[in-house]
């Protein structure tokens, strides 16, 4: 049986596209784009990253504790959708320098369109607290 080179790369593509997906779960900070806010507290700068993740993105995971905040963008005409982690730390109730760190991923490994959604984010938790 002869297989068609055609069907070859149809069937590659489809398996890549399906082992090299993104999911919130594997978002880890370390890996995006930092900002350093200085006088502000925790809850400000929470409520702030809630705010605007929530305008632009659906939430699938909030951990107050943890700092944490997870969101995806759906799937559209042109793009599989991206997953976005940002992270706060320290999660400590003080005034003083907290680092919000934001990750955005493709959903697919091999996706060409989509959108980073790091500077997009800490943009809009910037003009949130009006710095």
């Amino acid at each position: 049986m002869k297989i068609s080179l055609s069907k070859y790369l149809i069937f590659v593509f489809i398996t890549l596209s399906l082992v090299s997906c993104a999911t919130v779960e594997d978002l880890k900070p370390g890996t995006g784009t930092v900002l350093e806010i200085k006088d502000r507290d925790f809850q400000e700068i929470w409520r702030a990253a809630i705010k605007t993740a929530s305008n632009n993105l659906t939430l699938v995971y909030q951990n107050k504790a943890l700092g944490t905040i997870k969101a995806e963008a759906r799937a559209g005409m042109t793009t599989w959708g991206e997953v976005v982690g940002i992270f706060i730390s320290p999660t400590e109730a003080m005034k003083g320098k907290y680092i919000v760190e934001v990750v955005s991923q493709k959903r697919s490994k091999i996706q060409l369109t989509g959108q980073d959604w790091e500077k997009a984010m800490l943009a809009g938790i910037s003009a949130e607290l009006d710095l």
